[in-house]
């Protein structure tokens, strides 16, 4: 017998004697061959003969030459057509590999070993196998194994997921050269699908191949606990199973129980009452007698001493001391998701066992073990702790995958289709539930192209954010066509009321036009006001903010307030003590809260309602309470609270995002601009708060106002957007006066009408239609001007550009900006310390001559003092 240290080398060279490829002699001639070998030497040799002596055959050269040409034609043809290997006169290809196999199988004494052995070099590839291993493979790739040699031990067991880990650190063990051992977990192998399990284990070689043994363990109980194969079906269950003897000991108990109560695999003299209470022990008992099944609601206890609602059936076989008991443990889907996330963890699947994947219990993403033949039909075999949690405890197996999912207004056709979408990438689906939620679904295939794993990621956060992002966008967009409409809408505005003022002095009261005069003139403040709203909305109107103390702001409001509440109508001002104070502008949160409390006035009474209460609060707060509401976007930090409370109809859910667009409105129509609400969000958020509303249909609604709160250590010093007035009431009761006036206005109705208007009280006014013409009219004029009245915003150069670029020229010039909108710290934009003022658009002629008076008179007592 042939030692199993020959060489290789010696193996193929024997084989190549038997081929006749060596030094050995031919053992089998064949005739035909020798025949043909024979005529073809005689040919050739005939043929050199004819080169070498023509003279010597004569005529017959040409016809030898012809003869050799054609036999080596032919001879070609052969070979091309594998004629030559047919006859025996070239070897197959691996002739001399398939006479090692054949004639001299390589490491033959594998055969003689009781276990499938595999042969493989230290990266995996087969070398030799015995039959014990061909018989594995067969029946493991039963119609799938296209070829006849040893295929790999990680393809025989592809189709168990379970074994991913153990296998591969055997292969890892392998590359290294180390002996390593792993009892596999229990499996099912072959068409029969009969639960086997294997010890396997790899050892080094000389030469550098690796020995692979596979043992099949005889008595599932050495490995698994349980009495016989068919009980790994038990062990592996996705519920609890235990055995108990009538005294209480307990038998058995699977997998998902022990790791449940954290029991030790090898515990023993355990007893029921060690596990849960005395009279849960009676009451799996109570059925004893009768072996009718019994189902009881208990608290099993685990090791830490926590106890966890669980659901029990019972059946008692046999009599006396030699009955057995056999319980189902199944858990509560509902109390687990309200308990402890540990209980949680062991009903959102089988408790996490040694060969298990802590990639698929522990990820923070939901998974789930599918099986059917398509993904519509497929059911949950296995979901973790994530999915549980994400489903609200509809995920449990045996549930159908498509359960898990809405179904829109497309049906379930549609739902079927992006299933099948989400094979290999991930597609958008909600997920169903009491609050549903918007998730990405990826789908996997196994081998067989069945599937397998699906991974439901919870996207609703990013989905409110994307949402959020969206809505932020268009309300930016729209703040700033809002704050452009506004700004050249000032401009018309302007010129109507500076003409319509100068026709009302023209036509006093008693004349036939004055009651139409005076109807424009109310139209116009009308007008104004809306274009104050818009200018809220868009957060470019002026803002003067101060420090104060917000109790006493509302409790002067209030007073205000209940006379435009309807006496049908209950109104409380409920303060806090020891309120932080906030800096904010008082005429703008005037504003708001007056456009509040007129949508719950209006709320309280529509649709022939009776009335209502309507309570105004105010408390300390922090950013956590506003995120208790949902309110995420509110940051972190401390905020006085007002907030706004009715018992009107409230708000319902669809359109409460839309609640703080300009012109929305659900009034009926002519009633209400549509800009009160989004004034309101203006004014909060330019005073660096935020506006929150919570209501609920048929109950009311309350709007939450977080301001920010001082420290206080803060000195209370007020901020001011745009230029700072003179405390002193300067305001003058003769408007006429004299002194130089450049004014730069670009919309040119706006700019006649003034110069006439200041021109007629006796000033000299000098009008430029930008920054650049008024500039150089203060370059050639320079220090003979008195006051300076310009736009903010032109084209070109704007107004705090001209002034700073001005500066020297300007002198002791008073200057007095005029604007639909003030940016916010205009007098920053200056180098110095160049005291301005601020007249809002639109302006009346007596505003404006009040204001270009006040402003010189400022300017003589300076001079003065």
């Amino acid at each position: 017998m042939t030692s199993p240290a020959t060489t290789d080398e010696t193996r193929i060279a024997e084989a190549d004697d038997e081929l006749g490829l060596g030094t050995g002699r031919l053992d089998h001639l064949d005739l035909l061959q020798l025949a043909f070998w024979g005529c073809l030497l005689i040919a050739v040799a005939a043929a050199s003969v004819a080169i070498a002596w023509p003279d010597a055959v004569g005529n017959t050269g040409p016809i030898l030459l012809i003869s050799m040409a054609a036999g080596g034609m032919v001879f070609l043809l052969w070979v091309l057509k594998g004629a030559g290997r047919r006859l025996g006169l070239f070897p197959q290809r691996g002739a001399a590999a398939d006479a090692v196999n054949a004639q001299m199988p390589r490491f033959g004494w594998i055969e003689s070993l009781d276990e499938a052995v595999l042969i493989a070099d230290q990266g995996g590839a087969p070398i030799a196998a015995n039959e014990r291993y061909r018989e594995l493979t067969r029946i493991a790739l039963a119609g799938q194994q296209d070829s006849a040699g040893p295929v790999t031990v990680d393809r025989i067991f592809s189709a168990s997921p379970g074994l991913a880990a153990p296998i591969f650190r055997l292969s890892k063990s392998a590359k290294t050269g180390d002996a390593h051992r792993e009892v596999l977990p229990a499996m099912t192998i072959g068409s029969d699908a009969l639960p086997v399990q294997y010890e396997a284990s790899v050892s080094p070689l000389p030469r550098g191949r690796i020995i692979w043994r596979l043992r099949r363990i005889n008595g599932a109980e050495n490995a698994t606990g349980a009495a016989d194969m068919k009980a790994l079906y038990v062990e592996d269950a996705p519920i609890g199973f235990f055995a108990a003897k009538p005294d209480g000991t307990l038998t058995y108990a699977n997998g998902w129980l022990r790791e449940l109560i954290g029991l030790p695999e090898t515990a023993k003299n355990v007893r029921l009452d060690d596990i849960m209470r005395p009279e849960f022990v009676k009451m799996l008992g109570r059925d004893k007698k009768s072996g009718a099944p019994g189902r009881a609601n208990i608290m099993i206890r685990t090791r830490d001493g926590v106890e966890m609602p669980v659901q029990t059936m019972t059946t008692w076989t046999g009599r006396g001391a030699d009955a057995q008991g056999r319980t189902v443990v199944v858990g509560n889907n509902q109390n687990q998701l309200e308990g402890e996330g540990r209980f949680l963890a062991a009903s959102a699947s089988r408790p996490a066992r040694p060969d298990s994947d802590p990639m698929f219990d522990d990820a923070p993403f939901g998974a789930v073990r599918l099986e059917g033949s398509s993904v519509e039909s497929a059911i949950i075999m296995d979901a973790n702790k994530a999915l549980l949690k994400m489903a609200e405890g509809r995920s449990a197996p045996g549930t159908k995958f498509s359960d898990l999912f809405l179904v829109d207004e497309d049906g379930e056709d549609e739902l079927s289709s992006r299933l099948i979408d989400a094979i290999d990438k991930p597609v958008p689906l909600k997920l169903a539930g009491d609050e549903p939620k918007s998730v990405n679904v990826f789908v996997t295939l196994d081998n067989l192209g069945q599937p397998s794993v699906a991974y439901i990621i919870d996207m609703t956060e990013q989905k409110e954010l994307e949402l959020r992002l969206a809505q932020g966008e268009k309300m930016q967009a729209i703040g700033q066509l809002a704050g452009g409409v506004a700004h050249d809408f000032n401009n018309v505005l302007t010129g109507i009321m500076l003409n319509n003022d100068e026709l009302m002095t023209r036509h006093p009261v008693g004349d036939p036009s004055y009651e139409n005069l005076k109807s424009i003139h109310e139209f116009s403040v009308r007008a104004k006001d809306l274009v104050h709203m818009l200018l809220a909305y868009a957060r470019q109107q002026t803002f003067k903010r101060e420090v104060f103390d917000v109790n006493d702001f509302l409790s002067e409001l209030s007073i205000l307030l209940r006379q435009i509440l309807d006496e049908r109508i209950e109104f409380q001002n409920i303060p806090q003590r020891n309120l932080p104070y906030v800096k904010a502008d008082k005429n703008q949160l005037e504003t708001a809260i007056f456009n509040l409390v007129t949508n719950a006035r209006d709320a309280m009474l529509q649709n022939g309602r009776a009335g209502g209460s309507l309570t105004i609060r105010t408390s300390r707060a922090t950013g956590a309470d506003a995120h208790k509401h949902g309110f995420n976007f509110v940051e972190d930090g401390d905020y006085l609270l007002i907030e706004i409370a009715d018992t009107g109809h409230g708000i319902p859910a669809n359109i409460m995002d839309k609640i703080f667009q300009p012109f929305f409105t659900t009034k009926d129509v002519g009633v209400g601009t549509g800009l009160g609400l989004a004034t309101v969000y203006g004014i909060i958020k330019q005073s660096e708060g935020y506006v929150c509303p919570i209501s609920k249909v048929g109950e009311g609604t309350t709007f939450q106002i977080y301001l920010p709160a001082l420290r206080a250590d803060e000195i209370p010093q007020p901020e001011i957007v745009g230029p700072e007035e003179e405390a002193v009431d300067h305001r003058p009761v003769d408007i006429s006066g004299r002194g130089k006036i450049l004014l730069v206005e670009d919309e040119k109705g706006v700019r006649d009408i003034a110069v006439m208007h200041l021109i007629s009280r006796g000033y000299e006014v000098v009008a430029a239609e930008d920054g650049e013409e008024a500039l150089e009219i203060l370059e050639d004029e320079a220090g003979t001007f008195d006051l300076v009245i310009s736009d903010v915003v032109m084209p070109g150069m704007d107004g705090p550009a001209l002034i700073k670029a001005a500066k020297e020229q300007l002198g002791d010039a008073r200057v007095i900006f005029i604007s639909g909108y003030a940016e916010r710290d205009l007098a920053k934009k200056l180098d110095d310390d160049r005291e301005v003022s601020f007249l809002p658009k639109p302006f009346s002629v007596r505003q404006l001559a009040e204001r270009v008076k006040q402003q010189l008179s400022l300017r003589k007592e300076r001079e003065a003092a």
